[in-house]
């Protein structure tokens, strides 16, 4: 049983209530595209050892799928270059 089963009902109605009143902070796209920039500025700095590396580009890899899924980032194009050099050989 919970303590809310056990008390007043009163009592758990002024619990219910505070419980809708206390908001939970908020975390949103901005923060993680920041989070993830954070990452990238400190992995090319070097401040990440060699045995943190796997699990820092996984949570990167995560945050990156996340903001490319949500329109937060546009998706790296790595073929673009390529075409784009194939056209002016071309010329």
């Amino acid at each position: 049983m919970s303590e809310e089963e056990n008390m007043p009902a009163e009592t758990a109605e002024s619990v219910a209530e505070e419980d809708e009143m206390v908001t939970a902070p908020q975390l949103g796209v901005a923060d993680l595209k920041l989070a993830a920039n954070i990452i990238e500025v400190v992995s090319n700095r070097g401040a990440i050892k060699a045995g943190e590396m796997q699990q820092v580009g996984e949570l990167y890899n995560k945050f990156m799928e996340f903001l490319v899924a949500n329109g937060a980032v546009d998706v790296p194009n790595a073929e673009a270059p390529a075409e784009e050099a194939e056209g002016e050989s071309d010329d």
